[in-house]
């Protein structure tokens, strides 16, 4: 059993999952890269991912600070196992060493 108290707060949660992606696996973390998120209405954002289409509710519920989401910027996002918590970053291309 995942407690979706200390689980928000390990992975310092910004979001909470409104809806999870259809075919996601039940019980894990999924990290998802790069992610399109788009605002369906105010402190909610929707993006397609391998799994189907997830929906979540921007928080600071668990200490960290909302994100502000620009819809031409590539995200990450983590799925807390629970599938009620989540994490979105911003996600950077790594640098190639040349």
């Amino acid at each position: 059993m995942v407690d979706v108290q200390d689980e928000g707060r390990d992975i310092k949660a910004n979001a909470v999952v409104v809806m999870r992606p259809g075919a996601a696996p039940p019980s894990y973390e999924i990290l998802y890269a790069p992610i399109k998120l788009s605002q369906m209405s105010a402190g909610m954002v929707t993006g397609m991912t391998s799994h189907g289409e997830v929906r979540l509710r921007l928080s600071g519920i668990y200490g960290a600070k909302r994100p502000v989401i620009q819809t031409d910027q590539p995200y990450l996002v983590l799925l807390g196992a629970s599938g009620r918590n989540a994490r979105i970053d911003t996600f950077k291309m790594p640098k190639t060493e040349q």
